[in-house]
């Protein structure tokens, strides 16, 4: 988890979080640290108005799934519903 929050910690220092609109956020590997990750992530961020959608099948856990780079989409997070816009 210490690593995982400089990570975060050095994405912030990029300002990357004050430009997006949202994050979505992929489930870790073996599903470890969950818990702690979220917490990590919700601490650094610290922007209760940047919605988050966590938990989803991206990245390097399996099942995966793909999410297109360079295209438009749209997250709604009430719903956990992400579309894509090409």
């Amino acid at each position: 988890p210490e690593k995982y929050r400089h990570m975060i910690e050095a994405l912030k220092n990029t300002g990357i979080f004050d430009v997006i609109n949202g994050i979505l956020v992929g489930k870790p590997m073996d599903e470890m640290y969950t818990k702690e990750y979220q917490e990590i992530l919700v601490d650094v961020v610290n922007n209760p108005n940047l919605p988050i959608v966590w938990n989803l099948n991206v990245g390097h856990a399996t099942p995966r799934a793909i999410v297109p780079f360079g295209v438009m989409a749209r997250v709604d997070v009430e719903k956990q519903k992400i579309s894509f816009e090409y």
